[in-house]
């Protein structure tokens, strides 16, 4: 498999990894939310060693918000300008999505986020 499809696919996982989390949440499933944490993280890692970060900040733009919100918290120490914004979009959203947009740009300000 070539580097682009590698990356394409990634992305798709992340992208579904994300939908099923957020679901997960919602529905108060704490050990489907935290398998779908592990995905999204070897996901992500597995993007980084790909050299995918720039095709994958394309998410941000995603009509989800459970997408763009996730691939926002995910790339914020690599692109905080790019996603800022697309997390205070999101925490204008009722409901927990918007809180949680709220508490990752909390811990962003704050400095509680390591960077």
């Amino acid at each position: 498999m070539q580097q682009q499809e590698k990356v394409t696919k990634l992305i798709g996982w992340f992208a579904k990894a994300a939908v099923r989390h957020a679901e997960a949440v919602e529905e108060m499933q704490e050990e489907l939310a935290t398998v779908q944490v592990e995905c999204l993280d070897r996901f992500y890692a597995a993007l980084h060693r790909e050299g995918g970060l720039e095709r994958f900040l394309a998410l941000l733009d995603d009509e989800d918000p459970a997408v763009a919100g996730m691939a926002a918290v995910y790339a914020l120490r690599e692109a905080p300008e790019r996603c800022r914004p697309v997390l205070a979009r999101i925490a204008e959203l009722p409901g927990l999505i918007g809180f949680r947009a709220q508490t990752a740009l909390a811990r962003w300000d704050s400095g509680e986020w390591p960077r």
